[in-house]
């Protein structure tokens, strides 16, 4: 007589063998602090510089929509272009300014 075998609903998915392995964090011990610390500033910094760079188009944009003249518009878009240039060049050098100071701090002796 076969028996119907039922996962209790008190039962995370994570503990159901199907699903073993998402509660299975083994794999992080692989990496030193070091690294995940580098990772972490790194993306953390590139979010940060990411929400700017969107506040700064949704301000732009909030300019141009308010424009009553296409001369003005045209010179909020020059504006706003050399501007995003320019942090073009800022945002990369801080993002790796950021990693090799992460890098330093990570290096034992230094």
């Amino acid at each position: 007589m076969a028996t119907e075998t039922t996962v209790p609903k008190s039962q995370t998915a994570a503990s159901n063998p199907l699903f073993a392995s998402l509660g299975n964090t083994d794999w992080a011990k692989l990496w030193s602090d070091a690294p995940a610390r580098i990772y972490a500033d790194g993306w953390g910094k590139v979010l940060g510089l990411a929400a700017d760079r969107l506040q700064d188009q949704a301000t732009y944009l909030r300019q141009v929509s308010q424009c009553t003249d296409p001369a003005e518009a045209l010179k909020l878009n020059a504006a706003f272009a050399q501007q995003s240039v320019s942090h073009l060049l800022e945002d990369g050098t801080k993002i790796f300014d950021g990693i090799r100071t992460s890098i330093a701090a990570g290096v034992p002796g230094k």
